[in-house]
């Protein structure tokens, strides 16, 4: 795919959100076969749908990757296929929770602004907090579509003020 190049106002928002989306969408890819690979190589039930659960809700931000871990963490623990079978069923739920974490704080400190930086040079701390506002006024919706608005109101404030 060839870079959208423009000088008009609704060239630079196309440009700008198809890049969010696609960086989205890359996102969403790689976690889930991260995800998918880990719970594969340690035998937990249903991988490869939990891996895409992970990856799709990891499109919300801050909430997604929290609630599919909590998902799988539960699955990890009830699923009755034991990767530590030296230690209770809890702990292998817990390791399974601490991991996806990780794998979020992974994906929200380092991958996540990487992409941002390119498609909107859009500092992290304020997609962050435009994310926190979004959810607090509108909820679940306002949680996935402040990011696109956010880049959105940029471009405009950009391409005026030059």
């Amino acid at each position: 795919m060839g870079k959208i190049v423009s000088s008009t106002l609704g060239g630079k928002i196309k440009r700008v959100l198809v890049g969010y989306f696609t960086s989205q969408f890359i996102l969403t890819v790689a976690i889930a076969l991260v995800v998918w690979g880990g719970l594969f190589l340690l035998n937990v039930r249903y991988a490869l749908l939990l891996g895409v659960l992970t990856g799709v809700l990891s499109t919300i931000p801050n909430f997604g990757i929290i609630t599919a871990s909590i998902v799988v963490a539960l699955v990890a623990i009830f699923d009755h296929v034991r990767f530590l079978p030296k230690y209770p069923e809890f702990v292998e739920g817990l390791l399974l929770l601490l991991a996806l974490a990780l794998l979020n704080k992974i994906v929200d400190m380092f991958l996540l602004p990487i992409f941002l930086a390119k498609v909107g040079k859009a500092n992290p701390i304020a997609i962050f907090a435009v994310v926190i506002i979004g959810t607090f006024f509108f909820g679940f919706v306002g949680a996935i579509l402040a990011t696109p608005i956010f880049l959105i109101l940029k471009t405009i404030w950009e391409h005026y003020r030059r």
